[in-house]
């Protein structure tokens, strides 16, 4: 096994439909199909017919422009001991999200564990990231720091092996270790 914690390591997870991505992909999926039908309403009523060509050409806009919101994959990668979220929508645009040390991390514990989330609601944080497919992952765990600001934040992961040995390898006094899946 490779110990060398130099390296970059990068994990990367969907947003499951659920909760708000299940109502925005019907509330999409519903504007595609309402949107045609006013537009050529409109279109009949006015007697505009020349514009009928651009219900296709608006409609493919509104469905390229929208739909990436409905999806979106999280990344987290470590480098050198430094954690950087992104969000990628529609697997073509990237924006990151957060970055911070893990050796300046308060607490990496589990998110599903009792006893670490009440820690978790006492700390009681201001800013929350997920980087999470579910809310009810198995192996969702929470990294709680303060940013530059001086916010307390939490950072949800869904946790790997190689992840919890990066984490206890840059802050191994904060960081609880438990069986996860991958």
């Amino acid at each position: 096994m490779n110990n060398d914690f130099t390296s970059t390591y990068e994990y990367t997870v969907e947003q499951k439909a659920e909760g708000k991505f299940r109502l925005m992909k019907l509330g999409f999926m519903t504007l595609y199909i309402l949107y045609p039908l006013i537009l050529m309403a409109v279109v009949f009523i006015t007697q505009l017919f020349q514009i009928f060509a651009l219900v296709a050409v608006t409609e493919w806009m509104l469905v390229y422009f929208t739909w990436k919101y409905t999806k979106p994959e999280y990344e987290y990668s470590v480098t050198s001991g430094r954690v950087t979220f992104s969000v990628i929508r529609g697997k073509r645009s990237r924006k990151e999200m957060l970055n911070f040390a893990i050796k300046e991390c308060l607490q990496i514990a589990p998110a599903t564990d009792g006893e670490w989330i009440a820690k978790l609601e006492a700390y009681d944080p201001e800013v929350i990231y997920s980087a999470v497919s579910t809310v009810n992952s198995p192996d969702k765990y929470y990294a709680a720091f303060e940013n530059a600001e001086g916010k307390r934040c939490v950072f949800y992961f869904e946790a790997t092996e190689k992840m919890l040995k990066l984490c206890r390898n840059y802050n191994s006094s904060h960081t609880v270790i438990t069986k996860v899946r991958y």
